[in-house]
């Protein structure tokens, strides 16, 4: 396609650059300053930095008082550090405030600052501009064109700006000249996939046994096909062997233009007695993309077709088909097939080889058999040519359709209706673009291409300078409700209701809630929302060290990740309680993850619900191996991290920024006792400054010390140097308001024995979520409210989402 001229690209910037640059809502009320800190200011910060005398020419008396949104926020964050460091007040100073008074202050301080970047970050304007994340965007085109852009391969978008873990905030969301230079590449590649310059012939490739394995000479080939066993050949992988380069995948003429292509591989998996399955994973090298991966089971003489769909972008790639398990490499001479052909197990092995079974043909190892690899595409879905065909006309010339399907690509871009004179802008494009000699065809990809980078299409926009109003029209209503449930643009259903103004009616709102759930498309809820709540971007931040770890693997991050994502669905599918995200007697497992957690029986590879013995020590939430991973690192648990995690996300509370320069946790001196991280934690607690904050965070992490970073159970902590014998964990604890527990599943009842908090922190977090903003004072009473029916329903979760749906909150601005 050829590329705009640079000033039209440079306006187009310009355009998306203004009209994005607009934030969104209401500074919040807080209590008095006077009454809050004010005397304890006039006491120990006046006579030094007062109007008398300014020491370090700092002057306290004419800081705002509107700690948080005033003009003075970062002279309060000082005065937070100054008292976090011990610095001041003075120990000079008469009267010296005790820490717990300084601890108070400090809190106060930074709860303040809290709440003033959440008004700033949810300002309301009289338009609101949401960026699409790139996974919207990604949804979005995918359902717009049937294009599934990969957003995440190395040449696709910028990685989102996160606010506490959520990437839909609106004002977080920046736009640069790099952001815009992606959009325009991105809608140049997905348009030149959807309406290819020439036809694009589908075909089927098949690489056979012998094209994959490599060794036998052309002359041995020769042979085996001259015999009638060419097709009879197999590749054995031992654990950890990978097919590479370009060998598993078809040439690149038909990978040249991208494309959605169907993937079979016929294989056979052999599980060694107690042992993991052969774990069959296919990777994309060139896009870092994982396509594929799953378990193995099937006899060596009753092999499996395994099938896949991969949405790849044009250009030449390179594939890598693995047995990603441990187990002995294939790479030493013992192990390497040579140039003898495999057959079968039963052949025998050469006698330098290690045996793959037994004498009885059980199998030693995790093993796979490939026979071969299949390729079919470029494929054409009829549902995606009957979509692509509604935005380019039939006839090439015909300057009437072209319009009409601008408009329709307007439209449906734009998720509302469109008017003349904004399709006439981009109708202009396609004209000037065959004026200036181009052909008909490439003339509309341009006009598209305009559409594709229009501040229209890429931001979610609510509101309206020539028609002012406090709620959502109903096309606006239709996509909140797609983008928190389907994380893509409103189905044909969502706009005809919205066309006919009645999407917004209660009975028809409750109606389409109910349709979109049951909707498989509703998986993207269950998985954007919790990982985004959960802040499950940080697990696998720290990857753990090998040697202390050495069972952890990709598989595993994947499997702890997916157990979260399938408990989340499962909660909500089933309208279970709240209750059941602190403790419960089930979870989801596969069998990586069974495995992990010691439990028998998972032979199945997908996540299914399982019961849990008291012994299990799992259930719920906080005792899930990502969670307890996420807040650890890669060498040890980080108790604190844990504390901090509950609080944010249990509690809905951020502690106070740490002092500066607190020293880390040392590791065991050689010739010490071996002492466990919360005996060394409890040298801070002996600091008056870092004392208030560690008695209301350290319980909620301690809490979960049975678990080790991995989220492995434990009853002593492993100590690597010191001397004596690892020391037994210690999880009690006691809770600020003076309840006390010995055992994690002692810690869960108590959350369970007062729910009101965490019911209130879910909701704001789901708020938070659906309107791409953060909550503020302003909007507490229409949040209790919410709370109130979710209360009332037991605090069941699938009506607690419809809550919100229906709610007043939902539906404003």
């Amino acid at each position: 396609m050829p590329r705009l001229s640079s000033q039209f690209v440079l306006a187009l910037m310009l355009c998306i650059l203004f009209d994005a640059g607009r934030t969104q809502a209401e500074t919040p009320s807080h209590a008095a300053f006077s009454d809050a800190i004010g005397p304890y200011v006039q006491q120990n910060c006046i006579r030094c930095h007062g109007p008398d005398l300014q020491e370090g020419d700092f002057r306290i008396d004419t800081l705002s008082t509107d700690v948080g949104g005033g003009p003075s926020v970062n002279r309060w964050r000082e005065v937070i550090e100054k008292i976090n460091n011990g610095e001041m007040p003075p120990e000079d100073e008469p009267n010296l405030p005790s820490a717990e008074r300084n601890a108070e202050i400090v809190e106060w301080l930074a709860t303040r600052i809290e709440e003033g970047k959440a008004a700033r970050l949810a300002k309301k304007e009289p338009v609101s501009f949401h960026r699409l994340t790139r996974d919207e965007y990604a949804n979005t085109v995918a359902d717009l064109l049937g294009v599934r852009f990969g957003v995440a391969d190395p040449s696709g978008l910028n990685e989102d700006a996160q606010w506490h873990g959520f990437e839909r905030i609106g004002s977080v969301l920046s736009l640069s000249a790099s952001h815009i230079e992606k959009y325009y590449s991105a809608a140049e590649r997905i348009l030149d996939e959807a309406y290819p310059t020439r036809p694009i012939e589908s075909k089927v490739v098949r690489k056979r046994a012998l094209d994959l394995r490599g060794g036998p000479s052309g002359q041995q080939i020769k042979e085996l096909e001259e015999q009638g066993l060419a097709d009879k050949v197999r590749v054995d992988m031992w654990p950890g062997h990978e097919i590479r380069g370009g060998r598993p995948g078809p040439d690149s003429a038909m990978l040249k233009n991208g494309g959605i292509f169907k993937v079979r591989i016929q294989v056979s998996g052999l599980k060694p007695v107690g042992g993991r399955a052969p774990h069959l994973t296919f990777y994309a090298d060139k896009i870092d993309r994982l396509l594929f991966e799953q378990d193995i089971l099937a006899p060596e003489d009753e092999p499996t077709i395994v099938e896949f769909t991969v949405d790849l972008p044009a250009g030449g790639h390179s594939f890598q088909l693995t047995n990603d398990v441990p187990g002995p490499s294939n790479l030493p001479r013992s192990g390497r097939s040579g140039q003898k052909p495999f057959f079968s197990l039963q052949d025998g092995r050469i006698p330098w080889q290690i045996k793959l079974t037994d004498e009885e043909g059980v199998p030693l190892y995790p093993f796979l058999i490939v026979d071969w690899i299949e390729w079919e595409g470029p494929l054409q879905p009829s549902d995606v040519t009957e979509k692509r065909a509604r935005y380019m006309p039939a006839e090439s010339g015909d300057m009437d359709q072209a319009r009409t399907c601008l408009a329709r690509l307007c439209e449906a871009a734009f998720r509302r209706p469109v008017e003349t004179d904004e399709v006439d802008q981009y109708f202009q494009i396609v004209e000037s673009e065959i004026a200036a000699g181009s052909d008909f065809r490439q003339a509309m990809k341009t006009g598209m291409l305009a559409i594709l980078c229009s501040k229209n299409f890429l931001f979610v926009i609510e509101g309206d300078l020539e028609h002012p109003q406090a709620n959502l029209n109903d096309f606006e209503l239709a996509a909140r409700l797609s983008y928190l449930l389907w994380s893509t643009m409103p189905d044909d259903e969502l706009f005809a209701l919205a066309r006919d103004d009645k999407l917004h009616e209660p009975d028809i709102l409750q109606q389409q809630f109910d349709r979109m759930l049951a909707d498989e498309r509703a998986e993207k809820f269950c998985h954007d929302f919790p990982r985004q709540w959960l802040q499950m971007h940080k697990l696998g931040m720290f990857p753990p060290n090998k040697d202390l770890y050495p069972d952890y693997d990709p598989h595993l991050e994947r499997s702890m990740s997916g157990e979260t994502f399938a408990f989340f669905q499962e909660v909500l599918q089933k309208n279970l309680s709240l209750r059941e995200f602190i403790d419960s007697d089930w979870t989801m497992v596969n069998p990586r993850l069974a495995i992990h957690y010691g439990i028998d029986g998972i032979e199945q590879d997908q996540f299914q619900r399982v019961a849990l013995a008291p012994d299990d020590q799992r259930g719920g939430l906080l005792t899930q191996a990502a969670v307890l991973s996420l807040t650890s690192d890669g060498t040890r648990h980080r108790p604190v991290h844990r504390g901090v995690w509950v609080l944010q996300s249990v509690f809905g509370k951020t502690p106070p920024p740490p002092p500066a320069n607190v020293d880390a946790i040392e590791p065991n001196p050689v010739d010490s006792p071996k002492a466990t991280i919360r005996m060394k934690l409890e040298a801070h607690k002996h600091d008056p400054n870092c004392a208030a904050c560690h008695r209301k965070i350290d319980p909620l992490g301690l809490a979960f010390d049975n678990f080790d970073a991995i989220g492995r159970w434990r009853e002593e902590e492993v100590v690597a140097q010191g001397v004596g014998a690892n020391p037994p964990v210690d999880p009690s604890g006691v809770l600020p308001d003076g309840r006390k527990f010995a055992t994690p599943h002692e810690f869960k009842q108590l959350l369970l024995a007062d729910l009101d908090p965490f019911n209130q922190t879910f909701i704001e977090k789901l708020a938070t979520y659906s309107l791409r903003r953060t909550m503020t004072v302003d909007d507490r009473e229409d949040l209790a409210a919410i709370a109130k029916r979710s209360k009332d329903a037991d605090y069941r979760v699938r009506d607690l989402v419809k809550a919100l749906v229906l709610s007043d909150l939902f539906q404003k601005r």
